[in-house]
């Protein structure tokens, strides 16, 4: 018996007002400090090294790595976004002495910029809850998106 895992003292009662010796009692019997540390990641503060360490960590107590797969792989096709959003932009840039429309396409270029990030945020909750398979989250909608700016871009240079 582990002397860590013992409680030996006394226990207050509220509702009688009084208080109890116990005896003793095992607690956590065979809870390790690392698995209190594995509870709770949180994979934003953690660079793709130390993600990828953990994940591995917690793969090794059977536990779901779905959540923090989908923030690894989200960590590489999130800031390519900001290359996304000229070319879901360029909707409104060509085209505009052709045929006018500068607002109707203005307004086109920030949806389409507006429903990447809806669309985005919505397939990594999926991912982190399981749905969506982690790399599917984190570049489904970037490839997505990418498409409709290439097809908005050929479209609208014929």
């Amino acid at each position: 018996m582990d002397p860590a895992a013992t409680y030996t003292g006394s226990l207050f009662d509220v509702d009688a007002n009084r208080d109890q010796t116990i005896g003793t009692m095992i607690w956590g019997n065979g809870i390790e400090p690392d698995q209190f540390t594995l509870a709770q990641v949180d994979p934003n503060r953690l660079n793709f090294w130390q993600l990828r360490e953990t994940i591995t960590q917690v793969a090794a107590t059977n536990r779901s790595t779905a959540t923090l797969e989908s923030n690894l792989w989200h960590k590489f096709a999130s800031p390519l976004s900001t290359l996304l959003m000229p070319l879901l932009a360029a909707i409104a840039a060509f085209g505009l002495a052709r045929s006018g429309q500068l607002l109707m396409r203005a307004v086109i270029g920030m949806a389409l910029g507006f429903a990447y990030f809806v669309a985005d945020n919505f397939a990594l909750a999926m991912g982190n809850l399981g749905a969506y398979p982690p790399i599917l989250a984190a570049w489904g909608p970037f490839l997505l998106f990418l498409l409709v700016g290439e097809a908005v871009l050929i479209r609208t240079e014929e």
